[in-house]
């Protein structure tokens, strides 16, 4: 993939030596009490700019969109934001505890690539769009002209060459941005690199690699409608809408963690915990087990479901169950997946949910750890999941050959923050 380096917008460091009251996450898992709580630590907290009060149908209130493109000119004025003059790259370092209670550090690098159509050699997806979500971002990018928050993509790098130049490079860096997010955890570190030596470097080595979205497959489609609608506007081919930005991590980095999303279900009427057992039998061997022994892996044929009363089982599909399944989805890898194999045998053929109850979450509910799991079932769900961590190779392949996975088959944790680095776009 073709990496460019680029003039980024940052909070200015004369007046902010960190950013915690300042960054955000990004706008989709900003509950509103938790974007009251940003705007309360600084009236200059970026959740002013991605997030409205309340949202009617797609859309927040007016004010809203034409409000953050006033407060983007207005910082600008205050001196609050400064403009990079030189292009750099932004090495972002986070250090973070996981889901399974253990410390990591997760490294990857903020630059501009074009906008290319999907494909095995280009962009490489695994999740379905929908319009909703589009709509709304897309009259924010369209009102502001500025790409708020970065993509999320990941690149095969076997020798970690990449993050190894940039470790080199951190002592060579301009500025270093720091911000943590109080919520999570997280120490946010940025490094602005704008050595043209180091960013060639970077450059030659990141040519011809294609990347995989691992977070932001909406905002990829925002900016690919965006760039079509400037395109057609301004009569112009060459135009800063040509390039989106994104935020790249090596898929063979210790610190790239790829979490699971449990599920359960509430609310599914005539359900019998006692029918869905021996239902199983015929796809499953069944083992009980203690709630003490469950270890996350990444079998995908093997999963632990429990009952309402938390009482786990372990479900570990046969042979012949695996292979009819290979032998019916579109591409055999995709039953390489446990959130493939609980969607189309447990959901859908046992269960009998259709692809619009699973679509718009009916009765579906998805927990990003075993604590928030196990309350979901003391609290009234009827039965639920535990999924395995997804095997990043598997990803990989499986956006390669354009084929789509069940929601939430993916938990890339940390989230990136909103406001370390904006890029506003010009024509």
């Amino acid at each position: 993939m073709s990496i460019l380096p680029f003039c980024g917008t940052i909070y200015n460091p004369d007046k902010f030596t960190n950013l915690s009251d300042i960054i955000a996450p990004p706008y989709d898992v900003i509950t509103p009490e938790e974007r009251r709580f940003l705007l309360s630590r600084s009236k200059y907290n970026s959740a002013r700019l991605i997030l409205g009060e309340k949202k009617t149908g797609d859309y927040f209130e007016d004010e809203f969109y034409s409000g953050a493109k006033e407060l983007i000119k207005s910082w600008h004025e205050e001196g609050i934001l400064c403009k990079r003059e030189q292009p750099g790259l932004y090495f972002l370092h986070q250090f973070f505890t996981g889901p399974d209670g253990e410390q990591h550090i997760r490294k990857g690098f903020i630059a501009l690539m074009p906008i290319e159509p999907l494909g095995a050699d280009t962009v490489r997806a695994h999740e379905r769009t929908h319009n909703g979500p589009i709509k709304d971002r897309l009259r924010l990018t369209a009102t502001t002209e500025v790409n708020f928050s970065q993509i999320f993509l990941t690149y095969q790098d076997k020798e970690n060459k990449i993050i190894h130049l940039l470790d080199e490079a951190v002592p060579k860096a301009i500025k270093k941005l720091t911000g943590k997010n109080e919520d999570t955890g997280v120490e946010n570190i940025c490094y602005l690199i704008e050595d043209e030596d180091v960013i060639t470097q970077v450059q030659d080595l990141m040519e011809d690699k294609p990347v995989f979205i691992a977070d932001g497959h909406h905002r990829y489609e925002t900016l690919t409608q965006y760039r079509d609608q400037r395109l057609k506007e301004t009569g112009f081919t060459e135009i800063d809408a040509n390039y989106i930005m994104a935020y790249f991590a090596c898929a063979q980095d210790t610190g790239l963690k790829v979490y699971p999303t449990h599920r359960s279900l509430r609310g599914l009427p005539d359900f019998s915990y006692q029918i869905l057992l021996d239902k199983l039998m015929k796809y499953f061997t069944i083992e009980k087990i203690d709630a003490e022994d469950i270890e996350l892996g990444s079998d995908h044929r093997i999963m632990v479901m429990s009952n309402e009363d938390g009482d786990p089982i372990l479900l570990r599909l046969k042979d012949e169950a695996f292979n009819e399944l290979r032998h019916r989805l579109k591409d055999p890898i995709l039953a390489e997946m446990d959130t493939v194999i609980l969607e189309e045998i447990v959901l859908k053929e046992i269960l009998k949910l259709t692809d619009d109850d699973i679509q718009h979450h009916r009765y579906i509910e998805y927990h990003r750890d075993l604590d928030e799991f196990w309350e979901a079932l003391r609290a009234g769900s009827q039965v639920g999941w535990i999924m395995n961590y997804p095997d990043n190779n598997i990803l990989f392949e499986i956006g390669g050959r354009g084929l789509k996975l069940p929601q939430k088959s993916t938990f890339f944790f940390p989230k990136l923050p909103t406001g370390m680095v904006f890029r506003e776009l010009e024509d």
